[in-house]
């Protein structure tokens, strides 16, 4: 009788350890799934208007329609694999750049209520707010760091 219970013990320690080899050997995913972000902002956003947040204060703006005509036909898109793509006014596109960092291989990334855009290696925070519906993004326009914020709100409409 002693040797049948060293026996069973025997094979249920013999098949924990198998068990334990054949779940440690098992192939990893080599190509694990890419991270989703399932932000609200995710989609395809069309600017509707490029007013100051202060009337006045930023007065190149009245050169905007002159300068890119298309502007309004501005497209970003939010991907869910947090790049961001530009379409339909690559004038506008340039003519942004200098305030925001997007373009091709933009990445973007919402922390509460910070938009962050970075292309290359520059990156910048935005503060934002958004319905289902609408997106309202304000930029600092004033480049001199010593000198204050002169915000311009940045609207876009969800497509």
């Amino acid at each position: 009788m002693k040797i049948y219970a060293v026996l069973s013990k025997l094979t249920l320690l013999t098949f924990m350890i198998m068990a334990f080899v054949v779940t440690a050997c098992k192939d990893d995913d080599e190509n694990p799934a890419p991270q989703v972000d399932d932000n609200p902002i995710v989609g395809t956003w069309q600017l509707t208007s490029v007013s100051a947040e202060t009337p006045g204060t930023i007065p190149q703006l009245a050169q905007l329609a002159g300068a890119a005509p298309c502007y309004l036909d501005l497209k970003l898109t939010f991907k869910s694999d947090n790049t961001l793509t530009t379409a339909d006014c690559p004038i506008a596109v340039l003519a942004i750049s200098a305030i925001a960092p997007v373009g091709d291989g933009s990445t973007w990334k919402v922390n509460g209520d910070v938009l962050n855009l970075k292309s290359g290696t520059t990156a910048k925070d935005f503060k934002f707010t958004q319905t289902p519906t609408e997106l309202t993004v304000v930029a600092n326009t004033e480049v001199d760091a010593t000198k204050p914020a002169v915000n311009a709100l940045l609207k876009f409409k969800k497509l």
